[in-house]
């Protein structure tokens, strides 16, 4: 159910407030505007503001009862699935002018409120506006290589034009595509309203993909939650045995439905590949047991053990879970050399860094199979999933 916000004009002398109602359908809302010029906007607003916008509503703009826009807020505990901060989805539906009029008022709003504050607070005086736009838009606007949002930005001389990440959850299988992306525009006050009437017109002239009237994104957040992704190094002898559907194995992971990669190429000197593995938590923890399984169990070819270079097969190392980790996410977490050995007494595991590229760094956990997998857990709970790149720049 949504919180519906009527704004309306009721004599040219006196203002009749805003007043709260509710609706089910979209069809008990939009009654007198002509479709043809019907328009949905979504802003993904700060959290904190939700309560200042609802308090401060009489400050925006109020129509006449032929050209009525309603406004919709996402209730205080649903956010738009964002990587940095929570935000509320505010919903504008009405004649499409009355709507960029009423978008435009709202972020007056929250400028002003902000260049009150900023002196009192961290926030940036500066105008951010997010859009909200159909993912299925976004080759569109992102244009090729980047081309139509730099466009956007230097004709509108803005200090930043983004479009958010998709947060691994354009990756769920078919009928759980998350359809909804934002637009990030920042820059001074003029130059960000002209860019919002660009893209709004954009997306107004937009005749195959629309926004829905959907304002609750909790079944995203809740995944979004536990949504973890981890990179081990896989000898290459073990592939078979993970990728092939007439092993067991790979029955297990594919039964988990997760999102699982091999990268096409060695890991540095090694002859070990990427493998990465990306879902809820839970099932990706199951996947690495699924794999360290796989590991202990398959037969080292006979033919590497006494080949120096590839030592690292030899049977000690067979109980070994190697992980590949960003460098800056180790010397976090192994500044100092008493973390290292404290981690090590800690988890009853023996731990082997070895720097093979530039950005990444390999991490043997060995020991038993439980404590090895107690302290792979340890090591990637923490981490929130962006922290790990899903690209194979190695290769």
């Amino acid at each position: 159910m949504k919180a519906v916000l009527s704004l309306r004009l009721s004599t040219i002398f006196s203002i009749q407030l805003p007043r709260l109602v509710f609706h089910r359908s979209f069809s008990e809302h939009v009654e007198d505007v002509n479709q043809n010029n019907f328009s949905r906007v979504k802003l993904a607003v700060p959290s904190w503001s939700r309560d200042y916008l609802l308090k401060e509503s009489a400050s925006l703009p109020h129509f006449n009862e032929t050209n009525n826009v309603k406004i919709s807020f996402s209730t205080p505990d649903d956010y738009f699935p964002s990587m940095k901060r929570r935000e509320t989805v505010v919903m504008f539906e009405g004649e499409n002018k009355h709507v960029v009029d009423a978008v435009h008022a709202t972020n007056n709003l929250l400028r002003n409120y902000i260049s009150e504050n900023s002196k009192k607070t961290s926030i940036n005086p500066k105008t951010m506006v997010n859009l909200v736009f159909p993912a299925a838009l976004t080759k569109k606007l992102i244009g090729k290589q980047g081309a139509t949002l730099q466009t956007i930005k230097e004709q509108h001389n803005l200090d930043t034009l983004l479009v958010s990440q998709q947060n691994g959850l354009h990756n769920f299988r078919p009928g759980k595509s998350f359809t909804e992306r934002s637009l990030m525009i920042f820059g001074k006050e003029s130059e960000v309203k002209s860019a919002v009437d660009f893209v709004l017109n954009m997306l107004y002239e937009e005749t195959e993909h629309k926004l829905c009237d959907n304002l609750s994104y909790k079944h995203f957040n809740d995944t979004l939650e536990t949504w973890t992704r981890i990179k081990v190094l896989v000898p290459f002898y073990v592939i078979a045995t993970i990728k092939q559907t007439e092993n067991s194995a790979a029955q297990s992971l594919i039964d988990l439905d997760i999102i699982l990669r091999i990268s096409e190429k060695d890991y540095g000197y090694t002859r070990a590949k990427v493998v990465l593995v990306e879902g809820p938590r839970d099932k990706v923890f199951n996947a690495l047991q699924v794999i360290s399984s796989a590991i202990r169990s398959t037969d080292i070819p006979a033919l590497h053990f006494n080949t120096e270079k590839y030592e690292y097969l030899a049977d000690n190392n067979r109980n070994s879970l190697p992980l590949l980790l960003p460098n800056d996410v180790v010397s976090e977490r192994f500044g100092k050399r008493t973390e290292f050995v404290d981690f090590c007494k800690s988890s009853g595991v023996t731990l082997r860094v070895i720097q093979e590229l530039k950005n990444d760094t390999a991490v043997y956990v060995t020991g038993e199979e439980e404590s090895v997998l107690k302290a792979v857990t340890e090591l990637v709970s923490p981490l929130h999933y962006s922290r790990i790149k899903r690209s194979m720049l190695h290769e």
